[in-house]
């Protein structure tokens, strides 16, 4: 029997993707770090991501890992956490949050 569990972002392998162009590269490790960081201070994780400097320490979640709060707002079509991703916020330096922060406060208004 398969496991329905399974790598839903993993910063390593998204970073490698984009080997050929390191600033990129730079870009999408940045972008991902700092969703990693914001779902787990959200409480969107069921497990810890950062040490206690607040750096990235666990590296892939696990679709197990993403509480129903969190899956609502990184799963299905046209998703907050996806369109973040392309968005121009996730590409600043430090990336921005207002995207995700106003979807996640719809989703626990109830919308």
């Amino acid at each position: 029997m398969m496991s329905k569990d399974y790598s839903v972002w993993s910063i390593d392998e998204l970073a490698a993707a984009y080997a050929s162009v390191p600033e990129l590269a730079e870009t999408v490790k940045t972008a991902m770090e700092e969703l990693f960081r914001f779902l787990e201070a959200e409480g969107l994780l069921t497990c810890r991501v950062t040490d206690e400097q607040g750096h990235v320490i666990k590296r892939k979640i696990m679709a197990s890992e993403i509480t129903s709060e969190g899956d609502r707002l990184s799963s299905g079509p046209k998703n907050p956490v996806h369109r973040w991703l392309g968005s121009k916020g996730a590409q600043r330096k430090p990336p921005d949050l207002k995207m995700l922060e106003k979807a996640l406060a719809e989703i626990r208004a109830g919308k």
